[in-house]
Formats: structure tokens, sequence, C-alpha cells
């Protein structure tokens, strides 16, 4: 079975050019990336990332301090995936981010960085790649429908003290069922998704407000304080306060230990 592979890049100024037979899709987390290809000068910061398609020359250079997550995508993981129509129609195209999206790749980031987990990498690219393909304008029919249903419904309502039923409820599966296409599609659960967007926003929050951390809590969809400090100390090995901390004075917030990320130099 063909696999999705994520990893965290970092770019120097020096020029680069190449090319690889799988698509790959390039989001920023920090920084600008310069990119040419097919005779244009493209830009991936902010919110916009770039979809490389398989088989394109490109050249890449990044100057200053950045930090970018990578997805390959070999053909037939799209075609897993259902979202080959959409590699196809956006290749070769900057892909507009909105905010959710952005929060979710924050996440990734902040989770993987410095984690060698290849399964945990694996279903973050898979979670993305499909949220992607699901937020194009012209969407194709990537994934089945009741399972794009719940996807909404968990991105409109992860804030809220949703459960698994809830979100079966709602695409009008059975939560074994639903179970059963997050783990084939996503490679991922439910608990996973809702999980991911409430700590994405949550650390938003804690970083760029003055919200109490126990409102910060109900508003991301925990029941209370305590809950989004277990949430944060388990995927991060922090506490709210020692993240905002870090925020404020404009130092990383330390990542859990793990085996470093292999870095290949993709682009």
């Amino acid at each position: 079975m063909a696999e999705v592979e994520l990893n965290i890049q970092r770019y120097s100024a020096e020029v680069v050019a190449h090319r690889h037979a799988h698509h790959q899709l390039v989001l920023p987390v920090e920084g600008a990336l310069s990119l040419s290809m097919d005779g244009r000068e493209l830009r991936v910061a902010g919110l916009s990332g770039m979809l490389v398609p398989s088989d394109a020359r490109h050249a890449f250079a990044a100057p200053d301090r950045n930090r970018f997550l990578v997805i390959d995508v070999p053909h037939a993981a799209a075609e897993q995936l259902g979202a080959a129509p959409w590699f196809e129609r956006a290749a070769g195209e900057p892909i507009a981010l909105d905010a959710a999206v952005a929060l979710l790749v924050r996440a990734a980031a902040d989770e993987l960085d410095g984690v060698g987990s290849v399964a945990l990498r694996r279903q973050w690219a898979g979670l993305l790649v499909l949220t992607l393909a699901e937020r194009g304008e012209r969407g194709p029919r990537r994934a089945p429908e009741k399972l794009r249903r719940a996807l909404r419904f968990i991105d409109e309502h992860a804030h809220e003290p949703i459960t698994v039923a809830d979100v079966a409820a709602h695409a009008e599966l059975s939560p074994g069922h639903l179970h059963h296409l997050f783990r084939t599609v996503l490679g991922a659960t439910v608990q996973d998704r809702i999980a991911a967007l409430r700590l994405a926003r949550a650390t938003e929050l804690l970083s760029r407000t003055d919200l109490g951390i126990a409102e910060i809590a109900l508003r991301c969809g925990y029941a209370d304080q305590s809950c989004l400090t277990r949430s944060l100390r388990r995927r991060h090995g922090v506490t709210p306060a020692a993240l905002r901390r870090a925020a404020r004075s404009g130092r990383p917030v330390e990542p859990r230990r793990g085996r470093a990320l292999p870095r290949d130099g993709g682009a």
C-alpha cells in the first residue's frame, strides 16, 4: 500500500533544483520559501502553500529562518485517499490555507517536530491531505459523502463538547462504521481529529490572546482547565502557562524528547 510521508523541513539560502516522481505539498509554518517552477516565481508563506506536481523540475531557497511541513504523496496514495482529481486540478498552483487549516498545520508541526514516529506522521499527513482536498473550491468526490459530512461537522463544532456519537449521528452512520471510515481513509480516529483541532485552537489563543486559561479551555471544547492541561502535557510535555510564557518571550517551546526526524532536503 502506497503511503503519504510527512517531514518537517528547514531550508537554506542555497538554491537547490530537482524533481521527484510523487506529488508534494509544501505548507508553511514559519518563514517564506522562494520557489521557481515552469518559468514562474512563486512564494510559499503565510496562508499560501504549494502543490508541486510529480516530475516538475523546480528550484527553491529560503534565506531566513523557516519551517515547513512537506508531504510526499505518491499517485497511488492520492487514489487511495480519493484525492487524485484534486491533485490533478491543483498541481503547480498555490494552495490557499484558511484559518482552520493553518491551525492544523501549526498543530502538526508542534506535534511532530523532533518526534520520529512514522505512524504518527502518516496519520497527520493523511488528515491534512484530505482536509486540503475537502477545502478545494472545485473539490471532487474524494471520499465517501458521509465521511466528508463528518469532517465538516467536526471542523465546525470541535470547540463544543461533541462526542463520537454526535459525529456519527450527524453523518448518519453507526459509531463503528464511522470509526472504520476514519481508520481506512485517514489512518486516524475521530478523537484524533477532534483533539487536533481543539489543541490547535487552544495553542493559538494561549499564544496570541490574554484570555484566562480556564476561559480558553471552555472556548476550545475542554470540560475544564485541567483537561486542557492534561492534553498539552500529553502532546507537547508543557503546561498552558509554560506555552504562553514561551510565546511571549519569543523562545520556542522545548519539544518532548524523541528521535530526530530525517531530513532529505526535498522541497
